[in-house]
């Protein structure tokens, strides 16, 4: 580092850009705070509040920056020579030109308090770390430019836009990527985040002159719907679908949240358990899966392995990977994760270590499999073993798949119902996929001939294509879920573009009554989707009732149930 900075605040001074860029990426690194250089350079005020702030952190590399950037050279100049002039004149002019700038000032400048000079809106913001995002509103609109006191600063009015409260697993990436997403989408590209905490940050923008928040907590599901009851949230984020006593409870302050208007599927999340590409086992029943991460099964012989203890690897408590494995595999059996479990904050590093370990076994996203196999998980005995791949999640065929959710009540305001809407259009579910998670885009897959599926099925595996997508119903009846009717808008969609092609759609049920009944209730329910698609200018080549073949799930509960209640969506 030179001894003092030259004092040039221009881009092409390369040692100040290296200073600046250190600088940066110190703050964004240790404090998670966002510098803008280029502000650096061209704001004055933005820049003396950037140094004075960081200064404050007390920071050894941050200190010797800023002290760094405060040791301006004084230029060399050019000696200049004049004559001489005689010190009574010299004294008489001074004298002269202080009286008429006095009478100047007094005739000019009455005694008045000081007018605030023009607000200076900044396009980066310090973060909560050293400072408060009101605190900071405060400093940006009005930096001090002197001592005096009777300069009051401007703060800024900002209206909080909506707050959205919940799930973690959604608010910890999707959400702010879908908030972003949203503002970009209307011209909006001037925003930035504070950060009050890890599971709370707020998003700042500005429309002219007009500051604008929407506050972000990610604390889990069961918190959506307390913020939707006590009015502290607009928006209920959840990785479970809401509780019938949570429907009740709030149906006089928010409506029927369980009702198409209100409960918006924004997503899928799936997980895959993986294990060394050495071990031999290929599957795992759920309840098996549950017994291994739960200690009681503890050697991989137990279950057709080797003679190997079994040496299990889990994502840390604040996951949202975790949340979903235990939720979907271990409350649903009453088990817990063993004591003997090693946890990890990184997905990298538990995949790494799998592959690296002939007797480990971890759970995981779908991107991380990675240099491991991936075990095919099946609900029940009786029950197929599906592989986790973006497919099955995304047909929620998979065992370890489960649907994300947006609760808005029905008084939300248009921008509350605007967002929703984004999140669940093509746009939006694009931003889903970049998240890691399983978007709802529909997609096509070819699919091989099972033995045990009925000739018909048989058919149409060697001859068609299938969508990403299953219709599925409410219990005993024909009417869609809630993700059914909006899937039916993206077949319409999907089709109009595919113009030449020609759907078949095949009913399943599940295996409560008689053989026959279930055979002609399947078949029912796909005729109901077939008539909601040619009433929309949809053709459909043909429908087929399979009953209660190939169930993906347990019929011994009502879960199990509903995801056997599908119409499959094919295509040739």
């Amino acid at each position: 580092m030179a001894n003092a900075f030259s004092g040039l605040w221009q881009a092409d001074n390369q040692p100040l850009i290296t200073q600046l860029t250190q600088l940066a990426n110190i703050a964004r690194s240790e404090f998670d705070i966002e510098i803008s250089v280029d502000k650096m350079l061209n704001d004055i005020s933005y820049r003396q509040l950037v140094i004075s702030e960081l200064t404050q952190l007390s920071h050894h590399q941050i200190t010797e920056i800023t002290t760094w950037l405060s040791s301006t050279e004084t230029p060399v100049s050019a000696e200049i020579i004049a004559p001489r002039k005689s010190p009574l004149l010299l004294i008489f002019t001074v004298i002269f030109a202080l009286f008429i700038g006095v009478c100047y000032f007094w005739y000019t400048n009455p005694i008045t308090a000081e007018q605030p000079t023009e607000p200076v809106n900044y396009a980066k913001t310090l973060t909560e770390n050293q400072i408060s995002a009101s605190q900071f509103a405060a400093k940006a609109a009005k930096p001090e430019l002197s001592n005096n006191s009777s300069i009051v600063p401007v703060t800024p009015e900002i209206e909080t836009v909506f707050r959205l409260h919940g799930s973690n697993t959604i608010g910890e990436k999707l959400a702010p990527l879908l908030l972003e997403g949203f503002l970009q989408k209307q011209g909006i590209n001037d925003f930035n985040w504070t950060r009050n905490n890890p599971l709370e940050r707020v998003l700042h923008y500005r429309i002219d002159d007009k500051h604008y928040a929407i506050e972000l907590e990610s604390h889990g599901s069961s918190t959506a719907f307390t913020g939707l009851k006590n009015k502290t949230a607009d928006i209920g984020m959840s990785s479970r679908r809401i509780k019938d006593s949570e429907v009740t409870e709030l149906e006089s302050i928010a409506g029927h949240l369980n009702k198409l208007g209100n409960e918006h599927i924004i997503g899928l999340d799936g997980l895959a358990v993986i294990v060394n590409q050495n071990n031999a086992v290929k599957q795992l029943s759920s309840i098996t899966l549950a017994k291994i991460f739960s200690g009681e099964i503890n050697n991989w012989s137990q279950i057709g392995g080797a003679d190997l203890p079994i040496v299990l690897y889990a994502r840390d408590e604040h996951s949202g990977t975790w949340d979903t494995f235990k939720n979907l595999v271990l409350k649903k059996h009453d088990k817990k994760l063993s004591a003997q479990a090693n946890r990890f904050e990184s997905s990298s590093k538990l995949s790494t270590l799998v592959s690296q370990n002939e007797a480990a076994i971890g759970f995981i996203g779908l991107n991380y499999v990675l240099h491991n196999k991936a075990i095919a998980i099946s609900e029940s005995q009786g029950t197929s073993a599906i592989f986790p791949t973006r497919f099955t999640v995304g047909t929620e065929d998979y065992a370890l798949a489960r649907r994300l959710y947006f609760y808005t009540p029905t008084s939300a305001s248009n921008v509350v119902k605007d967002f929703a809407q984004f999140a669940l259009s093509t746009e939006g579910q694009e931003v889903v996929s970049d998240a890691g998670l399983i978007s709802q885009n529909i997609k096509l897959e070819q699919v091989y001939p099972l033995e045990t599926a009925p000739e018909k099925y048989q058919y149409y595996a060697k001859t068609a294509q299938r969508l990403s997508l299953n219709f599925r119903f409410d219990y005993a009846t024909k009417d869609l879920d809630n993700k059914g009717k909006r899937d039916l808008l993206r077949l319409v969609e999907f089709m109009e573009e595919h113009q030449s092609r020609r759907i078949v759609l095949m009913g399943f049920s599940d295996s409560i009554g008689a053989v026959s009944k279930n055979t002609n209730l399947s078949l029912s329910r796909a005729k109901s989707v077939e008539l909601a698609l040619t009433a929309r200018g949809i053709p459909v080549l043909a429908v087929e009732g399979m009953g209660e073949a190939l169930p993906i799930a347990n019929n011994d509960t009502e879960d199990g149930r509903k995801r056997n209640r599908r119409v499959e969506v094919w295509i040739l």
